[in-house]
C-alpha cells in the first residue's frame, strides 16, 4: 500500500478535487502530505511504537543519544553483557555506571514519506484508518476545529480497537445462587 491511497482517500473525506493528478505537487498535494507523515508519526509514537535497539560504546559513563539516530524518542532499557543496568536519563546523553558496550532498546520515529513510497511493514493498518487521522491533521491545520474533532474522534476509535484487538469481548452467563 502507498501513501498516496491514504491521501486520496482523504482527500475523499475532505470533498477535495484534483489531488495528487498532476506532475508538480500543489499547495494542497504539500499538506496533505504533511499530514499523513504527521499522521504516522501519531500511531508509531502512541499505538503501535517503534522499537528497535542498538550496541554502543559508552565512554565516560556517557552514551550520546547521536550514537542512536535523530529519531529516537523514549529509551525503554539499558542492558550489559545480556543483564538490565540502571541507566539516567540527561538533555543529551544516557548516564551509565561504567564505560563499555551497551545495548540501547529505544523507540523511533517513522521516516517521512512521499506519496509513491509503501507503508512501512510495522503499519497493519487499513488505508481508511490513516486516512482518518490525515484528514484529522488537515481540517486542523486548515482551521476547521469542530470537522477536526469529529474525525480526529474516528481516528482515535479506529486506532483503539486495531491497536488493542478490537474484537467482541464475552462474558459467560452465570447463574443466580438462590
Amino acid at each position: 500500500m502507498k501513501l498516496k491511497e491514504c491521501i486520496s482517500l482523504a482527500a475523499a473525506i475532505l470533498n477535495l478535487d484534483g489531488v495528487l493528478s498532476s506532475s508538480s505537487l500543489t499547495d494542497t498535494d504539500k499538506l496533505l502530505i504533511k499530514c499523513a507523515n504527521s499522521c504516522l508519526d501519531e500511531i508509531a509514537s502512541e499505538y503501535l511504537p517503534l522499537k528497535t535497539e542498538k550496541e554502543v560504546v559508552a565512554k565516560n559513563g556517557q552514551i550520546p543519544y547521536s550514537l542512536l539516530g535523530d529519531a529516537i524518542y523514549d529509551v525503554i532499557g539499558v542492558t550489559k553483557d545480556g543483564a538490565k543496568v540502571k541507566y539516567e536519563l540527561m538533555p543529551s546523553f544516557i548516564k551509565v555506571d561504567k564505560d563499555g558496550r551497551y545495548i540501547v532498546r529505544f523507540c523511533t520515529r517513522p521516516p517521512e514519506l512521499a506519496p509513491d513510497d509503501d507503508l512501512p511493514l510495522w503499519l497493519h493498518l487499513s488505508p481508511r484508518i490513516v486516512a482518518y487521522g490525515t484528514a484529522a491533521e488537515y481540517l486542523l491545520m486548515t482551521g476547521f476545529y469542530e470537522e477536526a474533532v469529529t474525525w480526529d474522534g474516528r481516528f482515535k476509535d479506529a486506532m483503539a480497537r486495531a491497536a488493542y484487538g478490537g474484537g467482541e469481548k464475552r462474558i459467560k452467563l452465570r447463574r443466580w445462587l438462590e
